[in-house]
Order: C-alpha cells, then structure tokens, then sequence
C-alpha cells in the first residue's frame, strides 16, 4: 500500500484524465460537427465557449493536472524510473500511454488552444459590429473551425489511446 498522498494523487490523476478525455471525445464528436453546421450561428457557440465559459483554460488545467499527476505516479511506481522497471510490460504500456497523452497536449496546447481563442476573440469582434462578418473573416473562422475540430479529433484518439493503455497496463505480463 503506497498510503493516503499516492491514493489521492491517483485519485486525482485518474478524474482529471478522464474529464479531459471524455471532452475532448464529445467536443471531437459531437460539438464542433454541430458548431460547423450551425455556420455563423456556431461562432457565437465558439465566442461563448472560449471567452465567457473560458473553456481552453480549463482543458489546459485538466491537462496539466493529469500529466503532472501522472508524471508523479509513473516516477513513484518506477522507483524513479528504473529501467528494470521500464522494461517491464507495465512500464512500457504506461509509457506508451504517457507518449500518447503528451502528443496529445502538445496538439491541444499548440494548436487548439490558440486557434479556439483566436476564433473566440474574432467571433466577439464580428458580433460586436451590427453589418457582422466580412466574407474573409468567415472564411477565416471556417479555418479555424477546421483546425480546431482536426487538432480535437487527434486529440480525442490521442486520450482514448492513452486511457486505454492506463487502464490495463499493470496486466501487461
């Protein structure tokens, strides 16, 4: 029994991964299919989403919470990253999954996060002005929406993969 800190670092790695997973899955899934249908409609979504609800930061937090957590759990568990341990099917199957939840918040730290405050702060300028938005900024939010719903599904696939392989790392022989 590693005590009550590791548990609760476990316990908190474990829900900010999933809450980060699970919206990165429906926000690949689900909402920006919906904000790319809704067409102008869908950058008021964005605007709300980015600017009022701040919703990036808090992705961003969720992220840097699961990797940091993460990152101290696989440290404590690999006796300081033995390689004894490493090479064992755990450590390589944690590993694997933290590889995968590190490209993941690079795609979304690198590219999602700007492009969705981008098209956040854009959307609020283009609706603060009563003639709305000039063919070139839609064309621009359309990018940007492109950008932000690629960026989100590798994400998603990314988090998906990296849960997975947390979840049945320790039965890897």
């Amino acid at each position: 029994m590693q005590g009550l800190p590791w548990l609760l670092v476990r316990l908190l790695h474990v829900l900010t991964g999933v809450v980060w997973a699970g919206a990165a899955i429906l926000i690949a899934g689900h909402l920006m299919p919906a904000v790319r249908a809704a067409g102008a409609g869908g950058a008021a979504v964005m605007k709300q989403l980015t600017v009022v609800q701040r919703l990036p930061a808090k992705l961003a937090f969720l992220g840097i919470t699961a990797i940091a957590s993460g990152g101290y759990l696989l440290w404590i568990e690999s006796a300081g990253l033995s390689s004894n341990w490493m090479n064992t099917g755990p450590g390589i199957t944690y590993c694997a999954g933290a590889i995968a939840t590190l490209l993941a918040a690079i795609i979304g730290f690198g590219i999602n996060i700007p492009a969705a405050n981008r098209m956040g702060a854009l959307a609020a300028a283009v609706h603060a002005r009563p003639e709305g938005a000039t063919l070139v900024e839609n064309q621009t939010l359309g990018r940007l929406a492109a950008r932000i719903a690629r960026g989100t599904r590798a994400v998603a696939l990314l988090l998906v993969l990296a849960t997975a392989s947390m979840a049945v790392a320790r039965y890897i022989p």
